[in-house]
């Protein structure tokens, strides 16, 4: 399983480019990279533009579709590499765990993805499971001009994961977003209190 860690947004919301905050001693991206690379195998950053990042242990897979969002992360996965499953997340879960990443590759099954569903709080397609099988209909969608992760899903045989199948598991803590400088200062924080 490869880890493609997404970078292409603009981060507007944080006024800065979130892979780059200060990170438990590193940055955001590298602090990621390292994390799954130790936990899960070879690692990938995403990136909308090639050489925008100096980070080390990872490949680089450019964005083949400028502007057409985060499916370019499973289309340049498939496309500039052999794996056959890739593990997807974006650079602002600075709390993922590679141990949810192993339980969602237990109950995937034969599906063509894995994703986690939170109720009210709908889907995680930025932490999920992507088989090289959806490639087809990723490529279909971008080229349609259709950028939603429910788009794709539409075309692909999803393995939805509740709550209850993730025991002891913090959902809350592990699938936050960081987005705002004020959800940063947070988590630096809470980081620090520990």
């Amino acid at each position: 399983m490869l880890t493609v860690i997404l970078t292409g947004g603009g981060s507007r919301r944080m006024g800065r480019d979130k892979a780059l905050l200060p990170w438990q001693g590193e940055t955001m991206l590298q602090s990621l990279i390292d994390k799954y690379s130790a936990g899960l195998g070879p690692a990938a950053v995403s990136v909308n533009e090639r050489g925008r990042f100096t980070f080390h242990s990872a490949a680089e897979l450019t964005d083949p579709y400028p502007g057409m969002g985060p499916l370019n992360g499973i289309v340049s996965a498939f496309e500039q590499t052999d794996a056959h499953t890739i593990f997807l997340t974006g650079t602002d879960l600075p709390f993922g765990e590679p141990e949810l990443v192993r339980a969602l590759a237990q109950l995937m099954g034969q599906a063509d993805a894995c994703v986690i569903r939170r109720g009210e709080k709908g889907i995680e397609p930025l932490f999920a499971l992507y088989r090289r099988s959806c490639l087809a209909a990723a490529r279909r969608c971008i080229s349609e001009g259709r950028k939603s992760f429910r788009e794709l899903f539409a075309e692909i045989n999803v393995r939805y994961v509740s709550p209850s199948e993730l025991p002891g598991f913090d959902l809350e803590r592990i699938l936050r977003n960081v987005n705002t400088p004020e959800d940063y200062a947070a988590i630096c924080a809470e980081n620090n209190a520990r």
